[in-house]
């Protein structure tokens, strides 16, 4: 009897030194790793999701900012962080390839056609929804006629084994020319609506605001890149430290959109939450429609190469939120419009995230073995033509079915290697998941 306790206190301190050797060995440094990770990838939605949450708990902090003005529509405080996010796209922008990508004439066509001129038309369709408030309905239009994404599309495009270079030639080309094509949008498809009635779009004054807050940071930022004595020294400290760099510019995305929903929190909550959902799955809607029309039309009509359509596809259907949010502040002063006319552009960058994520793991492994494959037909045709020696049932001095046979075993071979490549990366995510960090880097 008077061991059972002893015996008893053992048991108990066995297990209690047990939970404790289990504790200690747990790896934190890998934890912390891949915490880290997780937040760098996804560092652009969790900003979202923290200014979003941060501005309707606790709206003071954004009202007080987002109040600083001049001349009582000129908010200083988020002109300043548009600025700084076109500034840094500039800085990075790394246009190293645009001269290889102008031969892919085709595909550089249909994309910047299709970002400019196409997808715009939808938004005449959002347009007429009638969403309460008819805020939301502007919202979709206006996310409509922006241009392509400043870098996440380049990163999807990356991700899903697409032509890099055609990518960002396309994000250049289309930014720049839809600072002067997206007025005129804007004006045919909000300018005459009764509905709006702070919100007005005048073509002179929002072009000039454009140029002044995107056109001219983002060539400041390029010059300082590209010319001396700066050059060397801008490429070495970006490239240094390009991911914090980054991050700071989602930051000052997500101080602009923490600003303006800080602004109209009470406006925000007295919607129904039905609208609300309704407009989550518009913006949804509105991105899968792009790429169903833009993939089938490259694929069925142009017949374009599997990188090419790729970097065409994704980057005709990607809408750029920073630009949607800077232009809806040029739109109207009234903070609570501002708003409720960017949900749509928020929600509309996320779901193209993470859409485009799903689009990697599924389009990677077939350009890999596509690649593969071209890689053994011209291993075929060189061994075909790399022997002049013909015999009877050769060709070329080659057995022809012996070659077939090395070929196609060589295709097999390379085909597993891919698919246990891309089996191992389906554990934690797709092999090169896209660095979701600044809309000016890549959500730009």
């Amino acid at each position: 009897m008077s061991e059972q306790p002893s015996e008893s206190g053992g048991g108990n301190g066995g297990a209690a030194k047990g939970r404790c050797t289990s504790f200690k060995a747990v790896d934190w440094k890998k934890v912390w790793a891949r915490i880290s990770k997780f937040i760098v990838t996804n560092f652009l939605p969790l900003s979202f999701l923290v200014a979003i949450i941060w501005a309707l708990a606790w709206p003071a902090p954004g009202k007080a900012c987002i109040e600083v003005t001049i001349g009582g529509d000129i908010h200083v405080i988020q002109g300043i962080n548009i600025i700084l996010v076109f500034f840094i796209s500039g800085l990075v922008l790394k246009t190293d390839d645009l001269a290889a990508a102008m031969k892919h004439k085709l595909g550089l066509a249909f994309g910047l056609i299709s970002i400019l001129f196409v997808t715009p038309c939808l938004g005449f369709a959002l347009r007429v929804i009638p969403l309460n408030p008819p805020e939301f309905a502007a919202g979709l239009a206006l996310f409509a006629a922006v241009p392509t994404t400043l870098g996440v599309g380049v990163s999807l495009v990356r991700s899903c084994g697409g032509n890099e270079g055609l990518a960002l030639l396309l994000t250049v080309a289309s930014n720049i020319i839809g600072i002067f094509s997206m007025p005129l949008w804007l004006k045919a498809l909000l300018g005459s609506s009764s509905d709006l009635d702070s919100v007005s779009v005048d073509i002179p004054d929002l072009l000039a605001r454009l140029s002044i807050t995107i056109l001219v940071p983002s060539v400041v930022g390029k010059l300082l890149r590209e010319l001396p004595p700066f050059s060397r020294h801008v490429k070495r400290f970006t490239n240094k430290y390009k991911t914090a760099i980054s991050m700071f510019s989602v930051v000052m995305l997500a101080m602009i959109v923490w600003q303006s929903l800080s602004g109209a929190q009470a406006t925000l909550l007295d919607q129904q939450f039905v609208q609300i959902l309704y407009v989550i799955l518009l913006a949804i809607g509105q991105h899968l429609v792009y790429l169903f029309i833009n993939f089938a039309a490259l694929h069925f009509l142009f017949k374009l190469p599997l990188v090419d359509l790729i970097s065409a596809g994704i980057m005709s259907s990607q809408k750029s939120a920073p630009v949607a949010v800077t232009v809806t502040s040029y739109l109207t002063s009234s903070v609570s419009k501002q708003g409720l006319i960017i949900i749509p552009a928020i929600v509309g960058q996320i779901s193209q995230i993470f859409i485009g994520s799903a689009l990697a793991k599924w389009l990677a492994p077939r350009v890999k073995r596509q690649k593969a494959a071209d890689a053994a037909a011209r291993l075929a045709a060189a061994e075909l033509d790399g022997s002049d020696d013909a015999k009877p049932g050769l060709q070329g001095g080659i057995d022809l079915s012996t070659l077939g046979s090395r070929s196609m075993k060589s295709l097999t071979d390379t085909e597993a290697d891919v698919e246990a490549g891309a089996a191992a990366d389906a554990g934690p995510g797709p092999k090169g998941a896209p660095p979701i960090l600044a809309p000016g880097t890549a959500a730009q």
